[in-house]
């Protein structure tokens, strides 16, 4: 049974900030679904890899901060190779990594622990989806 007192909050306040944001740029944006779906996903694969990072090595923001240049960087080569479906993007980049910098605010000193960090990778892969689901509507 998930004891709800050792979860650590972090992951979830972030998952929450990097939503209402989003939910922000569909409000102010509304005519350009790819900016909240570059931002969703950047932020959402950015916790995927965060969740991992911190289940091996807890209480290290280096670390985190390392993790974060890295999907940023993941991020300048998916935009520029994988996604360059017409040109490469600097508004889509910046969302992308925008989104990949709240998630490590979010989880910057973040403590291991088995359920916090599922709860976070699990998040991160459902604002990935709706990332790619915005980002292609």
């Amino acid at each position: 049974m998930l004891d709800v007192r050792s979860l650590d909050r972090r992951p979830l306040v972030a998952f929450v900030a990097i939503v209402l944001l989003g939910i922000a740029y569909g409000l102010l944006f509304p005519d350009r679904t790819d900016y909240v779906g570059h931002y969703l996903a950047g932020a959402g694969a950015t916790l995927m890899l965060l969740a991992v990072v911190v289940a091996l090595v807890p209480g290290r923001p280096l670390v985190v901060t390392a993790g974060v240049a890295v999907a940023v960087l993941l991020g300048v080569g998916t935009e520029a190779t994988i996604f360059r479906l017409a040109e490469f993007d600097p508004v889509d980049l910046a969302n992308q990594s925008m989104g990949a910098v709240l998630a490590g605010i979010g989880l910057y000193d973040a403590k291991r622990g088995g359920a916090s960090t599922g709860l976070a990778f699990v998040g991160g892969c459902v604002l990935l989806i709706a990332g790619f689901f915005y980002a292609f509507a």
